[in-house]
């Protein structure tokens, strides 16, 4: 399925709708099909909430506490953090906090990895890190259950360890470098520190309509075809590169908006209904049907 395959769009069009400041044709459709894959999401999440009862936010904290002593293991530390999500849940690493006990600048450099060190590296963030606490914004979420945020200790000697933060409203197991938390229907979470730690790390794990969408593409992709074409007709209308010698008018952009809008919204809903949304009773669980009865006197 190609763009130039809605009714209406032509590889010419697609060139033309190319702004000056952009640098070639690859830009332009990178930010189209990222802003329709953003507001498809939206119109999916909208007709699911019609449907179902979601649980957005699964659980949100933050994982440490810092000691009074650099780490000085020599080794590679961090956290472990863990958690069994379900088939359309997503951890978010919102942000990481370093304590840094050097008077001038360092640049600093970590890694977040699947399962531990040993794993594929999922990201590598780089930052400055000043004297006290830094926080580093990542912003970024995993699909994977066990993630691992590590660096060199011996890279990084003047870096303050971590212990696990505690909280009153959990009943698990407890210490200060490992402990287990109940979370949803008997799973269980966990946060490690590893070799003295050395992070805060504060997460999400988080119910994702975006990973609904991406494990069933297939089924959606009917329906996204036409958001695209929404997206380009959109971008016709606004866009200061088309005079009156345009093939394509404003008038003929706006019927045609019509129309991917009503075939978007029949392909969804026909994409919704072939969904086991069974699957994940965590994030997913059905709204009550109500029905009524009338007694004729």
């Amino acid at each position: 399925m190609y763009a130039n395959g809605l009714p209406g769009v032509t590889l010419q069009l697609l060139d033309d709708l190319t702004k000056d400041e952009e640098e070639d044709f690859n830009e332009f459709w990178a930010d189209i099909y990222q802003r329709s894959i953003v507001n498809f999401t939206s119109l999916i999440q909208s007709k699911l909430t019609d449907k179902f009862h979601i649980d957005l936010s699964l659980i949100s904290r933050e994982t440490s506490k810092f000691g009074d002593d650099v780490n000085q293991s020599g080794l590679m530390s961090g956290i472990t953090l863990y958690y069994r999500l379900p088939r359309y849940g997503k951890t978010q690493i919102v942000s990481v906090v370093v304590n840094s006990n050097l008077a001038q600048d360092v640049d600093f450099e970590f890694y977040i990895f699947d399962k531990d060190e040993n794993g594929k590296i999922l990201k590598t963030v780089n930052a400055t890190l000043t004297e006290g606490e830094n926080t580093i914004n990542i912003d970024t979420y995993f699909s994977n259950d066990q993630i691992f945020i590590g660096y060199d200790a011996a890279a990084y000697p003047d870096l303050f360890g971590t212990t696990n933060r505690y909280y009153n409203d959990y009943y698990g197991l407890w210490d200060d470098f490992s402990c287990w938390y109940p979370c949803y229907g008997g799973g269980r979470a966990h946060v490690t520190q590893v070799n003295g730690g050395g992070f805060n790390v504060v997460f999400n794990s988080v119910c994702s309509v975006d990973k609904v969408v991406e494990q069933n593409i297939n089924i959606f992709k009917d329906a996204f075809w036409y958001f695209i074409g929404l997206e380009l007709m959109f971008e016709r209308i606004h866009s200061d590169k088309f005079n009156r010698w345009t093939t394509l008018s404003a008038d003929r952009a706006k019927e045609l908006i019509g129309n991917y809008q009503a075939w978007a919204e029949e392909k969804s809903d026909n994409a919704i209904r072939g969904i086991r949304m069974k699957e994940d009773h965590i994030c997913f669980s059905c709204k009550s049907l109500v029905t009524h009865s009338y007694e004729l006197p």
